[in-house]
């Protein structure tokens, strides 16, 4: 076999093919570089975060509504906001550190289950370069969060919305803004998260030899399903 043929699919054929990318994927892909760049893309959207963040405003905010405000210096506020920014710096870089391992671990679970479920004969080695693939669309999203974020020259410890991913976030800026129950509805439609959730039907497909029809129709529901629990039931 030539290197050309052992050789996994490029990153533009897995977002951009994943009919044709996800298969040679399931069959030779790696996981290294993949892995690897969603992790330093989600370090860097860490640390955009981490150096961008000012509590000042949170803090006060907090003191005045607690009563304690009148009743400290400006030395204790200043410390007060301190201890809130390093905290929402620690929290920043380490969401960063763990949400891509843990990202590739929950995904090669889910790959495993919608196989069972599909009832395909799953190849083991297949599981988790197909789980890394689909890491590509949200390392995407993460790079476009933290070029945003170090344009801002603060970012309160609560985060804002940066870089539209959802239909909620685009409709706005188009002047039809979702109300009530719709703007959670359009919440849930992450544009990055179906885009990752089309790319793991057609790797389910390749590592359970089940019909792309079938795959396609049970990834999509399963992804519906866990899109609209955690944003819409989950959040009231």
């Amino acid at each position: 076999m030539s290197a050309k043929a052992e050789a996994g699919p490029s990153p533009f054929a897995l977002l951009f093919a994943p009919d044709r990318g996800m298969d040679r994927q399931a069959r030779v892909g790696r996981v290294g570089r993949l892995f690897v760049f969603a992790w330093l893309c989600a370090l860097l959207l860490g640390a955009a975060l981490a150096y961008r963040v000012d509590a000042r405003s949170v803090t006060l905010q907090k003191l005045e509504m607690s009563g304690q405000l009148q009743t400290m210096s400006d030395r204790q506020v200043a410390d007060e906001t301190h201890n809130a920014e390093r905290v929402s710096e620690v929290v920043s870089i380490a969401r960063g550190v763990t949400s891509v391992p843990l990202q590739l671990v929950t995904t090669s679970l889910a790959v495993v289950a919608l196989v069972w479920f599909l009832r395909g004969r799953i190849k083991g080695s297949a599981v988790v370069p197909v789980a890394a693939a689909t890491l590509l669309p949200g390392a995407i999203a993460n790079l476009l969060d933290a070029a945003i974020a170090f344009r801002h020259e603060a970012l309160p410890p609560d985060g804002v919305a940066l870089a539209p991913r959802s239909l909620g976030a685009i409709l706005p800026l188009v002047g039809h803004p979702l109300v009530g129950p719709w703007l959670k509805l359009g919440g849930a439609l992450d544009f990055f998260s179906l885009w990752a959730a089309l790319m793991l039907a057609f790797g389910v497909a390749a590592v359970g030899q089940i019909p792309r029809r079938n795959a396609l129709t049970g990834t999509l529901v399963a992804w519906a399903c866990y899109q609209l629990l955690t944003h819409v039931a989950m959040k009231g």
